[in-house]
């Protein structure tokens, strides 16, 4: 399978699902996300030198005979970077060998039971079959990807997109565009799309997938430039947070400083949170929390001074002093600016 990041994965956890195998997981649970390219039938005790990776090693356990032979076949087939064992039960055990089982949940590796009537050609077959098909699949995302990212750019007419969103059974005039990470675009339905490193995703409905996303905002078919151009914001800013970033939320002063970066704050800090902060911790002093209640007041002195029961002159001396440590006025809207940087980025 090629390398590349963008294309569909076949995993543990998708050979599991395969009706007519039947098999049953009984350990490495922690590795179901793993991927598999292939399978490689074998009873040597040490297959680790023959594997090339990615592989589900398949075997009748004719060399397990006692649990430091199980410990050193889980040791070789991980080492080999192997994606699972399938052990086939019926032709020397009726189970699959407890020590096994020990060494595969410590190892973190896939342990998979084969039932009797299920040959072991037949996961070679299924898995030229799947890539086949994975391959296609990836094409047609491909493809899809950079028609989407030409809407984007405005290189192409959103209609060109018309039939692809029918076909998807999306309602034209409701639609919103989905950013991700390309090695982690869906098995969803609605249009899905890959180019370069970024998986579009183009929908009616409220997007629950993956942990790492940019919600573009929703409209009409005539829309989706704006939609993909928003949705690729907040991807960008879900990668900086993490977790699921829509881009109706970036347009707020605490959603841009989220989106700087440590080198641009560095200045706010030096120049402005930490004078601020020397002199409170020298004088036990609060010109820190006095700064800070003045800027949810929103700049006003009166309120200002209210929410820290002080006299206005009291507050406003306080401001003069953070004036002389910082070089900022907090009552001049462009120097409160800065302050409030300082404090909240």
């Amino acid at each position: 399978m090629s390398s590349d990041p963008a294309m569909p994965r076949l995993t543990v956890r998708r050979l599991l699902e395969v009706p007519h195998f039947r098999l049953r997981l009984v350990a490495g649970s922690a590795g179901l996300d793993r991927t598999i390219r292939s399978a490689h039938s074998t009873e040597l005790l040490d297959p680790g030198p023959y594997l090339r990776g990615n592989e589900v090693v398949l075997t009748a356990g004719a060399s397990l005979r006692d649990p430091d032979a199980c410990a050193a076949f889980a040791a070789s087939v991980k080492a080999g970077r192997a994606g699972a064992i399938a052990y086939g039960v019926g032709d020397v055990t009726e189970t699959v060998p407890d020590a096994l089982r020990r060494h595969c949940d410590r190892l973190g590796l896939p342990l998979v039971e084969v039932p009797p009537e299920v040959p072991f050609r037949g996961f070679a077959e299924w898995f030229a079959a799947e890539l086949a098909s994975t391959r296609d699949e990836w094409g047609e995302r491909a493809e899809t990807g950079r028609l989407l990212r030409d809407v984007q750019r405005g290189l192409t007419p959103p209609e060109t997109l018309l039939p692809r969103v029918e076909d998807a059974g999306l309602d034209p005039g409701a639609l919103v565009a989905v950013a991700m990470p390309a090695g982690e675009a869906p098995a969803a339905s609605g249009v899905i799309g890959v180019d370069d490193d970024v998986a579009f995703m183009i929908t009616g409905d409220e997007y629950a997938g993956t942990d790492l996303a940019g919600i573009g905002t929703s409209g009409p078919l005539g829309h989706l430039p704006r939609s993909l151009t928003d949705a690729l914001a907040a991807l960008d800013a879900a990668r900086r947070t993490g977790g699921i970033v829509h881009a109706a939320d970036l347009a707020t002063f605490r959603a841009l400083l989220r989106r700087l970066d440590p080198g641009q704050v560095a200045p706010f800090t030096d120049q402005i949170a930490r004078p601020l902060a020397d002199h409170d911790e020298a004088h036990d002093g609060n010109l820190t929390e006095t700064l800070r209640a003045f800027l949810n007041a929103g700049g006003a002195v009166g309120p200002a001074a209210r929410a820290l029961s002080l006299h206005p002159s009291t507050l406003r001396n306080r401001l003069s002093r953070i004036e002389a440590l910082t070089g900022r006025d907090p009552l001049d809207f462009e120097d409160r600016i800065a302050l409030a940087i300082a404090l909240w980025a």
